[in-house]
């Protein structure tokens, strides 16, 4: 055996072997054929250690005899034991002189017999875990073997800082980006780098030796980076012309070995994986140092493939872009469907959930473009009455404005923002003949107001909604300065993520919407609604006039009257004031109610800013609930008016006022006039001309406008909500609200051409004439093709069902229920939201998942998943072809 010169390590490694077998040992004498440069002291398990080099005997006997002190020995000698003479053995530790042998100085640190033989012809991973034993003790190996895995796991985790012995591709590439991990790779001796490089190769999977390929040729931080690359190169596409060459171009970053598709793709898989689990900001880096690499290997054009690079999602608004502008020019039911599939895309690249902003406006123009393209004339056209159209707006046109609110400035892609701009211009189209309509029956109806549900003037609130609830629960009524039904629907989200559920007086009642006094502005609608009765004031009558209404008194107990509070008394040292938590949390006090005006006090803010409404972004929100909650309250959400955005407005003339004017006895275009009934200016006159057109205004552009006569600014929404657990004290939870173009269309097959119809009758003919034409030229969704008209009843009829039903029991769903489920996904292709299938059956959307697990109980024969929910994204599924063979209605 040819003796090696001891390196520091392994001398630091020879000394604490000794000392675990005699900690008092003073030297020990180790041979070396030639002087290193070690240094001259070593610290040892504690302990201090002179190195010293002896080319004689007599050297060896001086450095012996000239020890004083608590410091220690090793002597280092290239004299055999016979040439130092047997006085100086004997005072040697063991009284002999040793030789380096790695591996038996490895087995001695982890406490070992024998050493697995895979690992025993490698004297340089020895090397290594002797070099890192400095850092403590190794731990002692169960049965005396150690073994592969163990001495790898060591030695990773001492020497790169991988933690385990056999990482996989996902784990090595995390390793890859960490700090001063492949600068420790780097440090490592050649032959350690190499065989480092193959066990990590040959554990880590198919990737495994691409990554360690990067790492030797020195691009180990753009292992990850170029994972994510592989998948466009090695996608689904990967044997045309141009990605066959990017596939070469990649090598280089390999090592030139060339690189098997499949291998590749696991590559890609394991690189989005590692990807995921970052933080943004590392995220963001090395997606960007993907985009650089993909164009470097020329396959930038392929980007759209990839659901990961921020290359691949800008080219999949690129192809929406392209799409959304070929619907709105050739306005064709198929480009519809394309439309639906980019859109789809998009929604399905992982930066959909990074850049929500860009994602919702997807989602938001899409919705716009299905109502464009639904027909309006009969059931959906033109309402009769302005109950009818308030019906209307509460439930299609609240979520119209919820959607154009998302487009309002654009997206950051020129040809983008290009296409919302003219899906923009084409909805407010719509809308403005809609919007003309409303406010001529808002005139009619305002010569005899009436207040029946769902319409309730805002002076009629107190006394038809307010007061009777307050005599079966203390309520919190809530004014919400300026909240308008879209900004209504950008909450609930919030608030029944809270906890809060509608109610109605029945499931038939439908949504309601309270009804502005006119004009639009604050200080006569607040006013009125606050008072009970037609006033313009301040907060000094709206305190008065609360304090002292008849109908609330009455039910309000002795010692505790109603209470109104407004901004200024909201907040004490940016909290909740104490006096207005107390008074919302005091139950004894029957009718609490609160004014927050962030809302209204943001229109009049500075422009540039989409505010987005949350109960964040509402400053106090969240205390004043959660003290109405514990409290036991319900809570009556409304406002004394909505708004209009600024979006392409126009001012005509000058006036204080933005969003109407004094009469002059000419209304011009875009205006009505409006007279006596509940109009009542600031000013205290009883006639006003008010804009039905949302692109006119009187006065300078701000973030928002109110005082005319469109559905946004007249309708606010009339919200009862309730948050305990326990069933509400009045009235009944309500179904959801959302208007079927809000979900995805129904895949194609489900769609049927329409069935001849008779020949209207001329009445029929003369509303037909007076509809909206669709934005195509012919319906896109048609009744769904009655192929099994009683398939349904079929499935309840069968032995099977039966079966199911008696081994369900008690659990087993309503027949009824289970028809109810069944009708809506299949109209609507097997798939449904929560939200829409709670609605198509009319129950409150909490409800619906014990209705759902009872119908699983029933349809999911020995657990085949017939009847799935997907929680991810809260679908319920319906595969027809598994219930078809499960329940045997195929014969």
């Amino acid at each position: 055996m040819t003796l090696l010169a001891p390196t520091t390590a392994q001398i630091r490694a020879q000394v604490e072997a000794i000392l675990r077998h005699d900690p008092r040992v003073r030297a020990l004498g180790i041979r070396s054929p030639t002087r290193q440069p070690w240094p001259e002291r070593l610290e040892c398990a504690g302990r201090a250690f002179d190195v010293v080099w002896c080319e004689s005997s007599l050297a060896a006997r001086e450095a012996l005899c000239g020890r004083d002190g608590d410091a220690g020995l090793v002597l280092l000698t290239g004299l055999s034991s016979d040439a130092l003479g047997d006085d100086v053995i004997a005072r040697l530790a063991k009284a002999r002189l040793l030789t380096v042998e790695s591996w038996e100085m490895v087995r001695e640190a982890f406490q070992a017999r024998n050493v697995d033989p895979r690992i025993a012809g490698k004297p340089w991973l020895a090397e290594l875990l002797l070099e890192h034993a400095h850092r403590g003790p190794y731990p002692p190996v169960p049965g005396g073997l150690l073994d592969a895995d163990t001495a790898w796991a060591n030695l990773l985790d001492r020497a790169l800082g991988l933690t385990i012995a056999r990482p996989d591709a996902e784990s090595l590439l995390r390793w890859c980006i960490g700090e001063g991990a492949l600068a420790r790779f780097a440090t490592l001796s050649p032959v350690a780098r190499s065989g480092v490089a193959a066990w990590l190769s040959d554990v880590a999977g198919p990737a495994g030796g691409l990554i360690t390929a990067c790492l030797e040729s020195g691009l180990g931080a753009d292992a990850l980076p170029l994972g994510l690359v592989a998948d466009v190169v090695f996608g689904t596409g990967w044997l045309t012309s141009e990605l066959t060459a990017a596939s070469v171009r990649l090598e280089p970053f390999v090592g030139g070995r060339r690189i098997p598709a499949e291998h590749g793709r696991v590559w890609a898989a394991a690189a989005a994986r590692a990807l995921r689990a970052l933080d943004e900001s590392t995220r963001r880096r090395l997606l960007e140092r993907a985009d650089t690499l993909l164009g470097q290997i020329h396959a930038a054009a392929f980007a759209a493939s990839s659901t990961v690079l921020l290359a691949g999602f800008e080219a999949r608004l690129a192809s929406f872009a392209e799409v959304l502008a070929a619907v709105l020019e050739a306005k064709s039911p198929a480009d519809l469907r394309a439309l639906e599939a980019a859109a789809e895309r998009v929604t399905a690249h992982d930066q959909a959930s990074v850049q929500k902003g860009r994602a919702e406006r997807v989602a938001m123009a899409l919705r716009l473009v299905r109502w464009l393209s639904m027909p309006q004339g009969g059931k959906q056209g033109e309402p009769e009455s302005f109950a009818d159209a308030v019906a209307a707006y509460a439930r299609d046109g609240a979520f119209i404005d919820r959607a154009r609110l998302s487009l309002v400035g654009g997206d950051d892609m020129a040809a983008l923002s290009s296409a919302y701009a003219r899906l923009a211009a084409a909805v407010r189209e719509r809308r403005d003949v809609q919007n003309e309509r409303f406010a001529s029956l808002l005139r009619g109806w305002n010569a005899a107001p009436a207040a029946a549900w769902p319409l309730v003037p805002v002076e009629r609130i107190l006394e038809e909604v307010v007061a009777p609830l307050a005599a079966s629960a203390p309520v919190l009524l809530l004014v919400m300065d300026g909240l308008s039904h879209a900004v209504y629907r950008e909450l609930l989200p919030d608030l029944d993520a809270s906890g809060w559920r509608e109610l109605w007086p029945s499931v038939e009642a439908g949504p309601a919407s309270g009804v502005a006094m006119l004009p639009t502005m604050t200080v006569v609608s607040r006013a009125s609604l606050l008072c009970g009765r037609p006033l313009r004031g301040g907060q000094s009558t709206e305190k008065t006039g609360f304090a002292e209404h008849p109908a609330l008194r009455a039910i309000s107990k002795a010692g505790h009257p109603p209470v109104l509070y407004h901004k200024g008394e909201l907040s004490e040292g940016g909290a909740l004031a104490s006096a207005v938590r107390e008074g919302v949390g005091t139950p004894t006090r029957r009718v609490v109610a609160i004014v927050h005006n962030a809302i209204d006090d943001h229109l009049d803010g500075p422009e540039q800013i989409r505010q987005r409404w949350s109960l964040d972004d509402l400053h106090l929100l969240r205390p004043i609930l959660h003290e109405a909650r514990n409290a036991g309250r319900i809570v009556i959400l409304t406002a004394d008016h909505g708004h209009l955005i600024e979006d392409e407005t126009r001012q005509i003339g000058k006036n204080e006022a933005h969003r109407w004017r004094p009469a002059d006895g000419n209304a011009g275009p875009g205006e009505l006039t409006f007279a006596k009934g509940r109009v009542l200016t600031p000013e205290g006159d009883a006639i006003a001309v008010l804009p039905w057109s949302e692109s006119v205004r009187y006065a300078g552009r701000k973030n928002g406008y109110h005082g005319g006569a469109t559905p946004q600014e007249v309708l606010v929404p009339l919200a009862v909500l309730w948050s305990s657990g326990d069933d509400p004290p009045a009235w009944t939870l309500a179904p959801p609200v959302q208007p079927d173009w809000w979900e995805a269309l129904p895949p194609a097959a489900m769609v049927a051409a329409p069935q001849p119809r008779p020949a209207p009758s001329a009445t029929a003919a003369r509303k037909a004439s007076s509809a909206q034409p669709s934005l195509f030229d012919a319906p896109v969704q048609a009744p769904p093709t009655a192929i099994d008209s009683d398939w349904i009843g079929r499935l309840l009829a069968s032995p099977v069902y039966a079966a199911q039903k008696q081994l369900a029991g008690r659990g087993a769903a309503k027949d009824e229920d289970v028809r109810a489920i069944l009708d809506a996904l299949a109209q609507r292709g097997g798939k449904l939201s929560r939200t829409a299938l709670a609605k198509r059956m009319g129950i409150a959307q909490v409800r619906l998942g014990s209705v759902i697990m009872a119908a699983r109980r029933v349809l999911n024969v020995d657990q085949v998943q017939v009847l799935e929910i997907e929680e991810a994204s809260g679908t319920v599924v319906l595969n027809r072809a598994r219930l078809d063979t499960q329940f045997e209605l195929n014969g």
